[in-house]
């Protein structure tokens, strides 16, 4: 492209060559009266007027070509323009859509929506489409729209606002608590509202949480601030039972105390009880046929309606017109010492929250009872110190058996004064440590015991094997805590079950192999007879290898050295199971009326063991039950000296019943061996067409097949 100056110059040039041409040619086409004889002159302007007209069309051309020159920089001016346009357009959808915020932009005279983001869109449910008809305020409740206008407002005088609390409405009609920060843009020829949205919803809940847990904290606070200020047992009682019943809003409640050596429960603070329901329940008897659960769980638990509780309680409390309660129980040293019940007259569901404090305030009242309980043995041993001082005052002539009693007192008192001191530091000690996290003891000791069988070197045998024993020890503890989990999960239904086609063979097969050591220890077998011809069953794999292991590992406990162990299976529907009635209905009363034309997979695990008494085969499946005396089991997984916990059969049975089957036992004559049945339904809603398995056919069905 020219310069501006050559382009000048040229111009300037360029007319005066035109100027001097002209005068040129006048001069050879009218020549004045002193040039007319001149001829050789005139030739001579003529040819200089031709050679300035060769210059004047250069020129001309030169000028011509700097123009197209100049047209064509501007052209390639205007595309890198161009491009840049784009690139600034595209790195603005870039941004705009990668933000991590949903974005708005909508004309801040019109209220019209003109831009908005992927979060935006996944935000409220709406395309990019729908939501370009759309104003700002659509997007909010109709009872927030003003909210939404004063922001736009607000926005255009101060250039930028923040509102929170504001209703925003999807496309699928569901609401949500939002906040907005937006801010003015000036383009020039429109001003625009830029706004990011965000769901508070998380937020807010979060903020419920902590304020819901600030307050369980206040109230134990309080509790255990108002419980302390006075050391006599019925005041201490009577104030929590009350402090208690206010910040539940029911509007009753009792307190009982165990009192061991009576074997009952006696009832210690009542609030708004009436006195004809009163004497009912002034002790209830822990060998009473319906007693408090809490007395064997040690576990709060609530009832919606009496109606049709097995507890005693809740039985009497129903005819005196209450309708729901909550109970939990008061423990000092991880003991029971009592239990406390909050009640209402109309059907009230406690919530898992109001449970939750409700045990923990429970918890921290037991510590206290207990230190109100010593605090009153020690006030009395010392008004028994008193009356032995005024029977030495009074009986000079019994001065030396006074003495005796004094000395015995004195030490009492000595000894009781030590135990609340203890006391009182250990629960200050605990007070201390509620705002902390505890840390698992088990795992600290299996874990340090696994560190120095690791890191030490020189261990001598003994060092190795007390090491060992805490090991074997813990892992012991952590099963026996594993399966009371598991029974109580059982027990309250929560065991999730998820179904998938399986084979038997698959299932017991590992199982052999993992047992194989010990079965050569043994000189045992374990026999499969025929598995391969079932058909595929529906069921949780992981549960019912834990079925199948207790078995097998009762079977192999109680089978003598070099016995066998048989497990075999088959099909079975209604027809055949309709001739053992009588022992299913024995173990199992409601499974045979529901289990109408389901075909079952029934599989017996037969050992050669000591057998079961009749008497004793529906107690084995009760918590904490093992057949027999001691002596006549042996010890460890497989020889045991000492009996288990009792909770394995039960575990079987829960989750052999959590797949809609059932579990029993059968042993004709003691020492001749047990046989565990295990009823498993092939699949849900199948009903009797004749299987090729049952017509003597023994090639296994595919899972389409029972599909």
């Amino acid at each position: 492209m020219m310069p501006a100056k050559n382009e000048t110059a040229l111009k300037v040039l360029t007319y005066t060559v035109g100027l001097i041409l002209l005068g040129l040619f006048a001069e050879a086409f009218f020549p004045s009266q002193m040039e007319r004889g001149l001829l050789l002159a005139r030739l001579m302007h003529l040819c200089m007027a031709l050679l300035l007209v060769i210059v004047l069309i250069l020129l001309g051309l030169i000028s011509k070509k700097s123009r197209k020159l100049e047209l064509a920089a501007h052209s390639q001016e205007i595309t890198e323009m161009q491009r840049e346009v784009d690139r600034t357009v595209l790195r603005y959808k870039s941004l705009l859509e990668g933000a991590g915020n949903a974005i708005f932009v909508f004309n801040a005279e019109t209220g019209i929506l003109e831009e908005v983001n992927r979060k935006g869109t996944e935000l409220l449910g709406y395309s990019k489409e729908e939501m370009a008809a759309l104003r700002g305020k659509d997007l909010v409740q109709e009872e927030d729209q003003e909210k939404f206008t004063s922001l736009v407002l607000r926005v255009r005088r101060r250039g930028r606002f923040r509102l929170e609390g504001i209703t925003f409405k999807r496309k699928s009609g569901d609401r949500f608590q939002g906040e907005i920060e937006a801010r003015l843009i000036d383009l020039g020829d429109e001003k625009v509202v830029h706004a990011i949205v965000r769901d508070m919803t998380s937020k807010r809940r979060a903020e419920r949480e902590i304020r819901q847990r600030n307050r369980e904290l206040s109230i134990l606070n309080n509790f255990i601030a108002r419980a302390n200020e006075s050391l006599e047992l019925q005041t201490v009682l009577d104030v929590t039972l009350r402090e208690t019943i206010e910040v539940f809003g029911v509007e009753g409640g009792v307190i009982h105390l165990l009192e061991p050596e009576r074997e009952c429960l006696a009832l210690a603070a009542t609030h708004e009880i009436s006195p004809l329901l009163r004497p009912e329940i002034e002790n209830c008897s822990l060998g009473s046929e319906n007693p408090c659960r809490i007395v064997t769980t040690q576990h709060c638990h609530t009832v919606e309606d009496f109606a049709g509780t097995p507890c005693t309680i809740g039985q009497l409390a129903a005819a005196d017109g209450w309708r729901s309660s909550a109970a939990a129980p008061l423990l000092a040293k991880n003991r029971l010492i009592g239990i406390m019940h909050i009640m209402t007259r109309k059907e009230h569901r406690f919530t898992s929250e109001e449970m939750n404090l409700f045990t923990a305030i429970c918890t921290q009242i037991g510590i206290v009872i207990e230190h109100a309980r010593l605090f009153e043995e020690l006030n009395w041993k010392n008004e028994e110190l008193l009356r032995s001082h005024r029977l030495l005052e009074k009986s000079s002539h019994q001065l030396s058996l006074s003495q005796n009693r004094l000395k015995k007192n004195l030490a009492l008192v000595e000894r009781a004064n030590l135990e609340l001191e203890r006391l009182d530091r250990m629960k200050n000690n605990f007070l201390g440590m509620i705002s902390h996290e505890f840390k698992t003891p088990l795992t600290g000791i299996m874990s340090s015991a696994e560190f120095l069988l690791d890191t030490l070197e020189n261990l001598n045998d003994e060092e190795s094997r007390l090491l060992d024993m805490i090991l074997k020890g813990g892992a012991r503890l952590n099963e026996i805590v594993t399966d009371l989990l598991k029974v109580a999960r059982l027990e309250a239904a929560t065991f999730p079950v998820t179904k998938t086609a399986l084979r038997l063979a698959d299932i017991l097969d590992p199982l052999q192999e993992q047992f194989e050591p010990l079965l050569n220890e043994r000189n045992q077998q374990i026999v499969f007879d025929n598995l391969d011809a079932l058909p595929y069953f529906s069921g949780d794999r992981e549960y019912l290898e834990e079925v199948f292991f207790r078995l097998l590992e009762n079977a192999i406990k109680f089978s003598r050295d070099g016995g066998e162990i048989v497990v075999s299976a088959r099909v079975s529907d209604s027809k055949t199971l309709a001739g053992k009635r009588e022992i299913l209905f024995r173990f199992n009363s409601a499974f045979y009326d529901q289990m109408g034309d389901t075909c079952y997979l029934e599989v017996e695990v037969r050992d050669s063991g000591v057998g079961i008494d009749a008497d004793e085969q529906l107690k084995i499946f009760e918590k904490f039950y093992e057949v027999g005396e001691i002596r006549h089991h042996s010890s460890g997984r497989h020889k045991f000296l000492g009996k288990g916990t009792g909770l394995g059969l039960t575990i079987v049975k829960g989750m052999v019943e959590a797949h809609g089957g059932m579990v029993w036992v059968e042993s004709p004559a003691q020492s001749t061996g047990s046989s565990f049945f295990v009823l498993l339904p092939l699949e849900e809603n199948l009903r009797q067409p004749a299987f090729p398995f049952m017509q003597g056919e023994h090639a296994p069905a595919s899972p389409e097949t029972l599909q």
